[in-house]
């Protein structure tokens, strides 16, 4: 069954004289409403993509579009044009460029051991791969159409997430006299990392914070994750460090908490317990419950224990995450799932991976207001 797609009110162009250039773009219709820009989306709701084709005589769509605020008749398609669906990928680790970080392949716009451990060294070159898009449940394609329901990764060792997290998506287009037009891609690469005009689809499971917070699944780790507060590397889902993506998941709700490294926590955060150890097999000092003395959406630093170790990291705290679920014996315990920003993404692990550690665990203060 076809798709129908209604493409009004869409923001395409702002001048006249950038309508002249021909051009194709992705447009994207959510539980937002209809954009060319990215989507939020609950998980399992189906979003609805097609084309939008910008040249001298025009728009070209499948309803009015919105142009320098007014709304505009467009004219259809022209018959037989086809449409080949994309994906673009970030890739997790440094493949085809150097790491500043000699030996390590995480992306990173700063140093990543030793005593110089958070010093600057520039802005990192983030990579992708433009991929043809392979149909299945979640990406059903109609013809010029596609229908997404889920971000689920290539890499089936990645897709651990039920499709929750972010998908990029990218269309080549062959209009009838042959030209092959192609919408922002992979290869749409700017300071910062993917531009803003490849079209992102976020699938969130739910609407509580960490509900928000899965909508980070895919994004690559980037230690030092970067920009102006609505063009930070986070806002963007280039990438993201551990603190980063924890506040990233509260702005994406529409909150006005600001960045801050592990050691600022206390910025947006009050501490609800005070520094424990955690064994790799339990939990020791406190007995702390679920419900009671702690919950889902608690964070949780962690401060390594190296003794001896050269390489130790020079500060109090280490690495953040946020608690997701117990482990079914109603305390916290080594078994007990994290939610943080691991090597190879955003991940949910139990608290033993990280093996002997020192904890505190911490609660968001309310919101300062709505972005």
């Amino acid at each position: 069954m076809r798709v129908a797609v209604c493409l009004a009110f869409v923001t395409l162009l702002t001048t006249a004289s950038a309508l002249a250039d021909d051009r194709v773009v992705v447009v994207a219709r959510g539980e937002t409403g209809l954009t060319t820009g990215a989507i939020q989306q609950r998980l399992g709701i189906p979003v609805e993509l097609s084309i939008a084709l910008i040249d001298d005589d025009g728009v070209h769509a499948e309803g009015p579009v919105r142009i320098d605020g007014h709304v505009r008749r467009v004219t259809p398609l022209p018959e037989g044009t086809r449409v080949r669906w994309l994906r673009v990928e970030p890739r997790l680790l440094h493949t085809s460029t150097p790491s500043p970080n000699p030996g390590i392949l995480s992306f990173s716009n700063a140093v990543l051991t030793g005593p110089r451990h958070g010093d600057w060294l520039g802005l990192d070159t983030l990579e992708y791969d433009t991929l043809p898009l392979t149909p299945s449940a979640s990406l059903v394609i109609e013809g010029a159409h596609l229908m997404a329901s889920a971000a689920h990764p290539t890499s089936r060792e990645h897709d651990l997430h039920g499709g929750a997290g972010s998908i990029w998506l990218a269309a080549i287009v062959t209009l009838p006299d042959g030209r092959v037009l192609a919408t922002p891609d992979g290869a749409s690469v700017a300071r910062y990392g993917l531009e803003r005009s490849v079209m992102r689809v976020s699938f969130r499971t739910g609407d509580d914070y960490l509900g928000w917070l899965s909508t980070y699944f895919n994004v690559p780790n980037l230690f030092g994750s970067s920009g102006a507060h609505g063009d930070h590397q986070t806002d963007r889902y280039v990438g993201a460090d551990c603190a980063d993506v924890l506040v990233g998941g509260r702005r994406a709700m529409g909150e006005r908490f600001a960045y801050a490294s592990v050691a600022g926590i206390g910025t947006y955060a009050t501490p609800v317990t005070e520094a424990f150890e955690q064994e790799a097999d339990g939990v020791e000092t406190l007995a702390l419950r679920w419900g009671t003395d702690i919950q889902p959406g608690d964070l949780v630093t962690i401060g390594y224990e190296n003794p001896g170790d050269d390489a130790e990291l020079p500060r109090t705290w280490d690495h953040i995450g946020t608690l997701v679920r117990d482990d079914g014996d109603g305390v916290l315990s080594a078994r007990d799932v994290m939610r943080h920003m691991g090597f190879m993404g955003l991940s949910d692990e139990p608290l033993s991976v990280h093996g002997h550690v020192r904890l505190r665990i911490y609660r968001w203060r309310a919101a300062p207001g709505r972005r």
